[in-house]
């Protein structure tokens, strides 16, 4: 069963049920159980050291992109196997906050997954999938589930002015098969045009990190790549008193427990122009 993917239309209490597909493996729903298993119930009243414990437990799962274009109904695609940079914090969220909640349910890290990943918490379809870190920022922010830590740290400021998606729509295979999603995206993209967000520039990031910067914060990379905000997610953490990160890896192929420290791993990439810090407020 380890391998075999199973669609299933979840028959759920009217508070708990999802609007769409859920697609997922008996290993994930088992391996999320048994995550939720021991990260409720314990000692930690501090939401950054749950996150942390929950994301270790994926240390070495592949990196994998494009999970989540499964078509044009976008069924909600949970993979512990399978992620990528924001899939595994979008899952290492929706298990914190399921296990904040005192519930070992597989089913609510379903409905905290949905409540993460979509705006105002609903799938509704491609568009509804908050694509932009910039949406998603503003969108959880709104509803308590994040609070920005950066103006706490910076008051430099770096304009956004998205528009990659709806300039590059061939990147999206939903955008190339279905051309009239482009000028649904643009719309959206369009308040995020001529307005300035705080962020730490690269050169700023201090190896030692920040008080202001805890445990299981989520660290956003900001690009320069035009028509772009952000290019990288993953969660702070510091070893030997250096901040670094936990995240899926592209360059490694896997999630990892990064030992190079977060200035250094910025000043590799010419594209990187600095980060912006998030924490999860459950």
């Amino acid at each position: 069963m380890k391998n075999i993917l199973a669609t299933i239309i979840l028959a759920l209490s009217p508070i708990a049920a999802l609007p769409q597909n859920v697609i997922y493996t008996a290993t994930d729903s088992i391996m999320i159980e048994n995550i939720l298993q021991h990260s409720t119930g314990e000692e930690r009243t501090v939401t950054g050291e749950r996150i942390i414990a929950i994301a270790n437990e994926f240390i070495g799962e592949k990196y994998i992109g494009g999970t989540l274009e499964q078509g044009a109904d976008e069924p909600l695609f949970i993979s512990c196997t399978k992620l990528d940079c924001t899939t595994f914090v979008e899952l290492v969220l929706a298990i914190a906050k399921t296990a904040s909640d005192n519930s070992c349910k597989f089913i609510d890290v379903c409905h905290n997954l949905e409540t993460i990943r979509y705006r105002n918490g609903k799938n509704k379809g491609y568009t509804s999938r908050l694509h932009y870190i910039s949406w998603w920022i503003a969108d959880k922010a709104k509803t308590g589930i994040i609070e920005d830590i950066t103006p706490q740290i910076s008051n430099k400021k770096q304009p956004l002015n998205i528009n990659f998606m709806s300039t590059h729509p061939g990147n999206y295979p939903q955008l190339a098969d279905n051309p009239e999603l482009v000028t649904e995206i643009e719309k959206l993209e369009i308040p995020y045009r001529g307005i300035d967000v705080n962020y730490i520039p690269k050169e700023e990031v201090e190896h030692t990190g920040h008080d202001n910067i805890k445990p299981g914060d989520i660290i956003a990379i900001t690009t320069s790549i035009p028509g772009l905000d952000v290019t990288h997610l993953g969660f702070a953490y510091y070893e030997n008193g250096k901040l670094c990160l936990i995240h899926a890896s592209n360059g490694k192929g896997n999630v990892i427990k990064d030992t190079t420290p977060l200035r250094e791993y910025l000043a590799k990439n010419k594209r990187h122009t600095g980060i912006r810090v998030f924490r999860p407020c459950f």
